[in-house]
């Protein structure tokens, strides 16, 4: 099969000025890209591109769709993504991947800490291997997979709140080992969660090692993002807790010399937004003195979380029978309060996403919203709402960033795009599923952000390059056809239900053509990805 794109506006993925132009595809490949006049005799399907830009399918640098594309059905899961112009996605973030645990682990439920499950998908996931053998036989997209540092934790003891014994570490070397001698990219730390945030700051230290020894990439989800914050003890006061986080982070790949992808650099609370500038000359620094080191950002002022992620670690280790003590709940009111006052960030600033079948009625609802209609206390209403999830609800944190963050930080030369979202069966879906990348794109036509090439060169080959992503994120001969075509005087995320974007007009996945139109194929998607 041939396919000739021609006289669109070519965005290359180097950042460098456009040019109009044509694109050859023959099968899987890009075999062509041509300056100026298209071939007149061209033997093979035409699309005329007049107005529209043609780039590199979008790369999305922090997912988490490797839990959905070995089900039965992957398609419902990755429709939106490719529906704004993604080709492939960076998954096994945050600590949870879908694979690499102890075969036969009696904790098996735990993994994907509440977030995630593999629902109806079918083989033995406790190696890298047997997953990428099942996903790649129906995965839409393409998948640069990570393995979760909180999966193989997981495994071995469940979310119990203590150090691994040495013969565990052995067994967590393992798994790890393994998992990167077979194919994946890197690992992943998600320390604001169960039960990564139990981890030594020597374990983490001898997982680092073991990724910049095979020459991967560790992405982290930071201790804290937000200025006070229940990872800590005491909750505030002193130095702030994000900037803190951020500091152990880099220590760790100065002691290492690991690559360091800091996963979704937000700024959680008003009274967060003023470390941003400090932040950033944290990275600079860094960066400066040679640690490879990035991060990530959404385009949304809003991200999606488990119910338990503000809850500080002494609480979630104790049993269910103590944390309704007088003395638990009196501490637990007494830190909470004067987090939230120290913050600028509350109990307003929490919807609830999902808390489980015959409480569909909430969803939607601010936290203090529910405690209005309840006549309960905040706090008292949201552990409630915490117990009746079984502590796996979801929810919406409001007042990660404003628009001028957002700006600030789509111009760091650090940064690069990334959603961080996921479709759900039940409850409310998370807007950036559906129009991340086409509002970063609409704030670079704004005159908000950077310029188009620059924008698209952060979506496609800065992240195909950090990522090692080879032979992706460039429109360039012999590379893959993934290919992004859209509309730069329309794109933008939609706020409008359906909530399909406007102006991604036509998307190939290893020259497979899956949205023409703006609308996906159904029938064309399902393995047409692959597994990087």
């Amino acid at each position: 099969m041939r396919t000739l794109l021609k006289n669109g506006r070519i965005i290359d993925g180097t950042g460098q000025p456009s040019f109009t132009g044509s694109v050859v595809i023959e099968g899987e490949k890009i075999a062509r890209v041509i300056k100026g006049d298209p071939p007149a005799d061209f033997d093979g399907e035409v699309v005329d591109c007049t107005g529209l830009a043609i780039a590199p399918g979008f790369i999305d640098a922090h997912s988490h769709n490797d839990w959905f594309a070995a089900r039965h059905n992957p398609i419902p899961y990755f429709k939106p993504f490719v529906e704004q112009g993604i080709t492939t996605q960076v998954v096994g973030n945050c600590g949870f991947s879908p694979f690499g645990y102890e075969a036969g682990t009696p904790y098996r439920d735990l993994v994907g800490g509440g977030l995630f499950q593999v629902g109806d998908a079918e083989g033995d996931f406790s190696t890298y291997v047997g997953w990428r053998e099942a996903a790649k036989k129906k995965t839409p997209l393409n998948l640069a997979s990570l393995q979760g540092h909180g999966t193989i934790r997981t495994g071995i003891c469940g979310y119990a709140n203590r150090p691994l014994t040495g013969e565990e570490l052995a067994r967590r070397d393992y798994i790890l080992e393994q998992s990167l001698e077979q194919g994946a990219f890197g690992a992943s730390f998600g320390l604001m969660y169960e039960p990564d945030r139990y981890a030594t700051a020597e374990e983490l230290e001898s997982a680092a090692r073991i990724v910049a020894r095979h020459g991967g990439i560790l992405t982290v989800h930071g201790r804290a993002l937000s200025a006070a914050s229940t990872s800590y003890s005491p909750p505030f006061g002193g130095r702030p807790h994000n900037l803190r986080a951020l500091e152990e982070m880099i220590a760790l790949a100065r002691r290492t010399g690991v690559k360091l992808q800091y996963s979704h650099l937000i700024f959680v609370g008003t009274s967060t937004w003023k470390t941003v500038e400090e932040s950033l000359e944290l990275i600079d620094r860094a960066r400066a003195e040679g640690c490879d080191l990035a991060f990530d950002l959404y385009s949304m002022t809003f991200g999606v979380s488990v119910i338990t992620v503000v809850l500080p670690s002494w609480y979630l280790s104790m049993p269910p029978e103590k944390r309704s003590s007088r003395w638990a709940r009196l501490r637990l009111a007494a830190e909470v309060s004067l987090t939230k006052k120290i913050l600028g960030f509350g109990f307003e600033d929490i919807m609830i996403a999902w808390i489980g079948e015959g409480y569909e009625d909430l969803c939607g609802k601010r936290i203090s919203e529910i405690a209005r209609e309840w006549k309960m206390p905040e706090l008292d209403t949201y552990i409630k709402l915490v117990e009746l999830s079984q502590a796996r609800g979801r929810v919406n944190m409001y007042k990660y960033y404003n628009d001028d963050i957002i700006t600030r930080l789509m111009r760091h030369e650090a940064s690069l795009f990334m959603t961080d979202a996921w479709i759900e069966e039940k409850g409310v879906q998370n807007a950036a599923a559906y129009g991340a990348f086409p509002k970063f794109l609409a704030l670079s036509r704004e005159g908000r952000g950077l310029p188009l090439e620059e924008t698209v060169r952060k979506m496609t080959g800065a992240t195909a390059d950090r990522f090692s992503l080879k032979g992706r994120g460039y429109l360039k001969e012999g590379y893959a056809a993934d290919i992004t075509v859209f509309n730069p005087d329309t794109v933008a995320a939609s706020g409008d239900e359906p909530l399909r974007p406007r102006g991604i007009e036509q998307v190939y996945v290893n020259g497979k053509r899956i949205v023409s139109g703006g609308i996906a194929d159904e029938s064309a998607m399902e393995g047409s990805g692959t597994i990087l």
